[in-house]
């Protein structure tokens, strides 16, 4: 995966994606997260096919169960985290910083900044 040194996929995001990937619930059965909380996700930009969110977690902060059509991911901080999913599960994870990851659809899950500093990423999702 190398582009300039900058990718970086960390295991607690690969964890992070194999338990939300695969839950009993579809992508299709949960809102969209910028729909279930709009006090973490933004739209920033929207041309009727494309959007791209600005997420921002306070820390302690959980956000509602929400979902996501196939996304790609850039992180503007490093974060500390739970990530639940509806079968009671949950994994914590340790996203950094200028990781990027592009990723399928995800059924329903509420992401938790764990973290005593703000969690903020770039979401961009296709309608």
């Amino acid at each position: 995966m190398p582009t300039n040194g900058r990718l970086v996929v960390t295991t607690g995001l690969l964890a992070c994606i194999t338990l939300i990937s695969v839950p009993p619930a579809r992508a299709e059965d949960a809102p969209r997260s910028y729909v279930a909380s709009p006090d973490v996700y933004k739209v920033i930009a929207d041309d009727g096919k494309t959007k791209v969110i600005l997420a921002t977690w306070p820390p302690g902060k959980r956000d509602n169960w929400h979902s996501h059509p196939a996304t790609g991911v850039y992180r503007l901080t490093d974060c500390e985290a739970q990530v639940f999913s509806p079968d009671g599960k949950s994994v914590g994870v340790s996203l950094k910083a200028g990781s990027a990851v592009v990723q399928g659809p995800i059924a329903s899950h509420s992401f938790e900044n764990r973290g005593t500093a703000e969690c903020r990423t770039i979401i961009v999702e296709q309608e």
